[in-house]
């Protein structure tokens, strides 16, 4: 409403000013809360559009063939993790048995009946004291050989002649070293 209008009706002109101002308050406030509105509607219609779009990257994709994908792939890798956790107990067990050729005996052992039960293994001890007695060949003495370690039986210590056994009482200077080289 205007102020001409209130006062053409016979509406005292401090009255009609009053009446004006609170109208154009109440115009004001419904105003802001339509630009609010409008604000919220313009958010949701981008939010909508924005989720449309994920939507249809997914359209078509079948959520239980890859539930089902994930369980068979999670199997399969708790199977390998618990195969290759036996194969390097075993690797480990025979190597510390005096096998001379790990791949052969371990070819020779039933796996179907080893086990890994935490760091221990079930079922090998059994098989390898029969086939230790049965292919004694297979296995050596689970003590190093010193000869094969040290065939010469020299031992290397700073300062000495490593063509003489060790304690020799050698040259102790280059000099000295090819001095008595030459001489002897």
């Amino acid at each position: 409403m205007k102020l001409e209008e209130l006062t053409k009706l016979g509406i005292p002109e401090d009255t009609a000013k009053q009446v004006v101002a609170m109208n154009e308050a109440e115009v004001s406030a419904e105003a802001k809360k339509l630009t609010d509105k409008e604000a919220e509607l313009t958010m949701a219609a981008d939010k909508i559009k924005e989720l449309t779009e994920t939507v249809k990257k997914f359209d078509g994709v079948d959520v239980e063939k890859m539930k089902s994908e994930l369980a068979n792939w999670s199997k399969k890798y708790d199977e390998d993790t618990a195969a290759l956790k036996l194969d390097n107990a075993l690797s480990k067990m025979l190597s510390t048995c005096g096998a001379r050729d790990a791949d052969i005996v371990g070819k020779l052992l039933d796996r179907s009946i080893i086990k890994l039960d935490g760091d221990k293994l079930i079922g090998v001890s059994e098989q390898l004291e029969k086939l230790k007695a049965d292919k004694s060949f297979l296995f050596g003495d689970d003590k190093p050989d010193p000869a094969k370690t040290n065939p010469t039986g020299m031992t290397a210590q700073l300062g000495a002649q490593h063509d003489k056994p060790a304690g020799g009482g050698g040259a102790e200077t280059l000099g000295a070293a090819i001095a008595e080289h030459y001489n002897t």
